[in-house]
C-alpha cells in the first residue's frame, strides 16, 4: 500500500521505498527508515501535503515524495 492512501489517523509500518537512494537517504534523515512505525494526521486536498507522526515528530511530505513509501497496515 503506498501511504497516499492511507486515512487519517491510520497507522502504518514502513515496508520500503520505491525510489533510488537519494530519497532513501533524505527520509532516513527525517527518521522514516524501513520498519517506522508512521500515523497520518492530515491530508490537504487537492493533491496537497501530508502530514505525518514519526515518533514524537510531526513531518509534512509533499504527496511526490510520500508516494514514493510504501507502507504495511498491522493487523
Amino acid at each position: 500500500m503506498n501511504s497516499t492512501d492511507m486515512r487519517k489517523g491510520q497507522k502504518a509500518v514502513v515496508r520500503s521505498f520505491s525510489k533510488g537512494q537519494g530519497m532513501e537517504r533524505r527520509l532516513s534523515e527525517m527518521g522514516i527508515r524501513p520498519g517506522t512505525e508512521i500515523e497520518l494526521l492530515e491530508k490537504h486536498p487537492f493533491k496537497g501535503p501530508l502530514l505525518f507522526r514519526v515518533g514524537q515528530s510531526r513531518i509534512v511530505l509533499g504527496r511526490n515524495i510520500a508516494s514514493n513509501l510504501e507502507v504495511e497496515i498491522p493487523d
